[in-house]
């Protein structure tokens, strides 16, 4: 057993180590070449969703599926379209897709076997999001459009309290309680389920594009130019943080459950520069590392990212291409996963005669073991089933106080 992260002591006593985000190598998924652009997954990366286009709005096609991390793929009941957006729930079982051609907000309730539509206007719409229990969803339209809300999963919708704008997109708390949106000229948050929404002070001069939000609401994050504006009071202040060259905008982000892993698409506006990059950051912003190109050889941004998630752990990130040319000739769409090793933090508290052990959802298999004596290698399997607590993304496993002191870790196969 590859041991990664310890929890010494019943008592309350913790020994724990954070993860980095090393550049390891891209691995191709099964998916076929497309023009791949909006993805999704759920909180531990092994249900996917993915859709084709933008940045290529002639191209149409259906959704696909991924219960294995992108092993396999099937494509979802859905009418062909132009997926702008996805979004998943923490388990992948209800999901949320736009397709701008048509106007449409499609919804599934059982991970994309089948869906349905709404009674949402057609707008043309620009970026969904969800609650980690999949049953709040928010929508945002662009050219004058406003934000509507669903509380029942996606059966029925109403306007939220945000003013009319050119949305561009939108992200949630995992409760559904906090929501950040930019509108091309603006940061807007909501503490309130979008009841309101209040204009942050992000003022340097470049209009917002993509933003992120930590499953707690605390930790935003925005693409702004080239550069990146973090949070951590729920925009009430932000700082900078140059990521990109002049010549490269931010066009998408994604952050881990406690918003201290992110990372950043870039795309060039100049048709002579690279394709587009995606940095990624263990430090909330502070530094970055590009990640590399998926073929050996190719320098890192020669490459037509057009989409990206991240898991809660932070630790596995899947991104969607699209078929293009660079400067190495024709490019496949395709879609990939980066996996870094997590060492997770496992944490303990009293609740009556009970402890209850907790970790944020990891991207690859722990298990959960247990011994009363470090010094031995008989560590036995906690009994019980971890259960999601949604507002934090974190496994919960309840166990009886011990009589005396216990240890505990988790462990890779």
């Amino acid at each position: 057993m590859n041991h990664l992260s310890i929890l010494v002591t019943a008592l309350g006593g913790l020994s724990a180590a954070v993860s980095t985000l090393p550049a390891q190598s891209w691995v191709a998924t099964t998916a076929p070449s497309a023009n791949w652009g909006a993805i999704a997954c759920s909180a531990d990366g092994r249900n996917l969703l993915v859709g084709i286009g933008p940045p290529e709005a002639e191209t149409v096609g259906v959704l696909y599926v991924s219960h294995d991390s992108g092993a396999a793929w099937t494509t979802a009941g859905t009418a062909a379209g132009t997926w702008s957006s996805v979004a998943s729930s923490a388990d992948g079982a209800k999901l949320v897709a736009a397709d701008s051609l048509h106007g449409l907000i499609y919804t599934s309730d059982d991970s994309g076997s089948s869906w349905r539509t709404s009674n949402v206007p057609k707008e043309v719409w620009n970026s969904v999001a969800c609650s980690a229990d999949g049953t709040r969803l928010v929508a945002a339209s662009g050219s004058g459009g406003i934000i509507y809300r669903s509380v029942d999963s996606g059966q029925t919708w109403a306007a939220t309290g945000a003013p009319s704008g050119g949305w561009v997109s939108i992200a949630s708390s995992a409760d559904g309680h906090t929501l950040v949106a930019a509108d091309g000229a603006n940061v807007w948050v909501s503490t309130n389920s979008g009841a309101t929404f209040q204009a942050t002070p992000v003022t340097n001069g470049y209009d917002p594009a993509f933003v992120a939000c930590s499953a707690d609401g605390t930790k935003l994050a925005a693409g702004i130019g080239s550069g990146v504006v973090i949070s951590a009071d729920s925009g009430a202040t932000w700082a900078s943080y140059a990521v990109f060259s002049n010549y490269i905008s931010c066009a998408s982000a994604a952050c881990s459950a406690d918003g201290t892993k992110l990372a950043v698409l870039g795309v060039a506006g100049d048709p002579m520069a690279p394709a587009g990059y995606i940095l990624i950051s263990g430090n909330s912003g502070a530094t970055w590392l590009p990640t590399p190109s998926p073929i050996v050889g190719l320098p890192p941004g020669y490459w037509d990212w057009s989409g990206i998630a991240i898991t809660a752990d932070g630790c596995k990130l899947t991104a969607a291409a699209s078929d293009g040319a660079g400067f190495f000739g024709p490019l496949q769409g395709g879609v990939f996963v980066l996996q870094s090793t997590p060492a997770p933090p496992l944490a303990i508290a009293r609740s009556g005669g009970s402890l209850v052990l907790s970790s944020v959802v990891l991207s690859i298999d722990f298990v959960l073991q247990q011994s009363p004596d470090l010094g031995t290698t008989n560590w036995t399997d906690v009994p019980g089933t971890p259960v999601l607590d949604y507002s934090t993304l974190r496994n919960q496993v309840a166990v009886p106080a011990p009589a005396g002191p216990m240890f505990y870790r988790l462990a890779s196969p």
